[in-house]
């Protein structure tokens, strides 16, 4: 990994902070066992926790903030790196993905207040975020969302479900994205929200897409939202969002080569020491070195 960086960015500005993102995030790699992995895959809460709260320790969390709120800066090539790094070892979290990619709206169109309060203390992990987008009828298509979030006063009054919502139990804050004008084709706001607020409630759902996460329904009923949790312009959510998703599309996709990265390396030790009709390896037979030679 430093070769690459050394060949692509050796005139670079950031060269030496992404050497050091580098070496942080294998810093993290060191202090868990090398088939800490497997446990993860298997669903090992306890273990995932600690990978985050890793990742936090290192200073990783404030990649692709400005300095000036106290973030290493590093774009979203630093988190990349990191998520790459963590994703060969069997440790990505998808919590530290969340927490990268659901602040651009806010670093982009937030208040200094908004900032402040929210993207600055997850730098340091005081605070984690979940992404509050996804429906039961709207995955991909963003537009589709029909949770409400009507005005009254200075209040928005919101209500709806979200579904797939990574780690909402143990979210401080969600980036919601909902509809706040059933008239306008596309009328889609963002909005900061206090998972501790009333009127939320959750349900986790019962799958294991990633070892050690849960997603949970969120329900909104009459849930209140201060005027100032709208962030940025009112109907400019869907803009926003899309902004932030694709940076999480890189961070996932660095995950899944990560991923492989890992698979290609257990599978080649497991067949050079799995034995089979005597003490012939499985790798030795030809049929099982040709799909490994081509990946």
């Amino acid at each position: 990994m430093r070769e690459i960086i050394d060949s692509l960015f050796s005139s670079s500005p950031h060269h030496e902070l992404y050497i050091g993102v580098i070496e942080a995030a294998q810093g993290v790699v060191r202090e868990f066992s090398g088939d800490a992995w497997k446990r993860k895959m298997l669903g090992d809460q306890a273990l995932y926790d600690d990978v985050v709260r890793a990742v936090r320790g290192a200073g990783l969390m404030g990649l692709g903030v400005d300095e000036k709120y106290g973030g290493m800066g590093g774009g979203l090539l630093g988190q990349v790196l990191v998520t790459d790094i963590l994703a060969q070892h069997g440790l990505a979290s998808l919590a530290t993905i969340v927490t990268g990619f659901s602040r651009e709206p806010l670093l982009n169109h937030g208040t200094d207040a908004q900032i402040e309060n929210y993207a600055v203390p997850s730098i340091s992990g005081e605070k984690s975020f979940c992404i509050l987008a996804t429906e039961p009828d709207a995955g991909s298509n963003t537009f589709n969302i029909s949770t409400r979030a009507v005005q009254q006063g200075d209040r928005w009054i919101l209500n709806g479900q979200k579904a797939y919502i990574s780690q909402a139990d143990a979210a401080d804050y969600g980036f919601l994205i909902a509809r706040t004008d059933l008239e306008a084709k596309g009328a889609l706001s963002v909005f900061v929200l206090d998972m501790k607020s009333p009127g939320i409630e959750m349900q986790q759902m019962n799958i294991n897409i990633h070892g050690g996460e849960r997603q949970y329904l969120v329900f909104f009923d009459n849930v209140e939202l201060p005027a100032d949790a709208l962030v940025g312009e009112e109907g400019m959510g869907g803009k926003y969002m899309f902004a932030g998703l694709n940076a999480e599309r890189l961070m996932v996709s660095a995950l899944a080569v990560g991923t492989a990265d890992l698979a290609l390396r257990e599978t080649v030790a497991y067949v050079n020491e799995r034995k089979l009709f005597g003490d012939r390896p499985t790798g030795s037979y030809q049929a099982v070195q040709h799909p490994l030679a081509q990946y």
